[in-house]
């Protein structure tokens, strides 16, 4: 992967606490794959910071059946899937879950 740009490293930046600028560029969560890839379709997906919204009923755990039995980092790494939700999801994750709860992407989309 190259070296993290634009609206996808605006992602990692304003969203992910685990995100480090300049050092391991060559790693993503699949939430920034999803996102990404969405953007790379057209998609105009805010990637901004936001407030705490209001969460959907259901939307953190369609995201773990649907993002994060994908994610390279799931089994061995993701803090958030080792502790059964007590730790921060990654960028990817929080944003995605925005998008959802604003009605912006469905969990079919991701």
């Amino acid at each position: 992967m190259k070296k993290k740009e634009g609206p996808v490293k605006d992602l990692c930046e304003n969203h992910c606490s685990y995100y480090k600028p300049g050092r391991n560029e060559d790693m993503a969560c699949e939430g920034f794959m999803v996102v990404r890839r969405l953007i790379e379709e057209g998609r105009d997906i805010p990637v901004g910071r936001r407030g705490p919204g209001k969460a959907r009923a259901g939307s953190a755990a369609a995201l773990r059946k649907t993002l994060c039995i994908r994610c390279g980092f799931q089994e061995a790494d993701c803090d958030f899937v080792l502790t059964g939700g007590k730790a921060l999801p990654c960028g990817g994750f929080v944003l995605l879950r925005h998008l959802l709860d604003e009605g912006k992407v469905t969990i079919e989309e991701i």
